[in-house]
């Protein structure tokens, strides 16, 4: 029920936005983070949740935090996107650009670790 506030919130600052932008760009600007703040506000309890599942799984691995490539990627993934969301909604499209060239390395990076023990497993079952 919480992501429907949300997306109604988002909806409903996408038109002010529309509206105010012709004539007073800067405030459509401001509606615009505004909304932004407060649907991550909104989604504080899920965040927490999140928090608590990941600290879970980090006790499953038994403080190998390696073996969590997949949820470090999604999560490096979610605050880039949002990071560049806020800079395409300041006009510095291509700051944003460059903060997903720069994700997409992080990403590759990170995903390094987790192909090379694929390949290791799978050289050691070929061997």
């Amino acid at each position: 029920m919480q992501v429907l506030r949300i997306l109604v919130l988002c909806l409903s600052a996408a038109l002010i936005c529309m509206t105010l932008r012709a004539a007073h760009p800067q405030m459509a600007a401001a509606v615009a983070m505004a909304a932004g703040v407060a649907a991550l506000m909104l989604s504080s309890a899920d965040l927490g949740a999140f928090s608590r599942a990941l600290r879970t799984l980090e006790d499953y691995a038994q403080g190998e935090a390696e073996q969590l490539y997949l949820v470090k990627i999604c999560g490096i993934a979610v605050i880039a996107e949002f990071a560049s969301d806020i800079c395409r909604d300041a006009g510095e499209g291509a700051l944003a650009h460059r903060i997903d060239v720069g994700v997409r390395i992080g990403v590759v990076a990170s995903a390094l670790p987790a192909a090379a023990e694929i390949m290791e497993r799978i050289a050691e079952l070929l061997a």
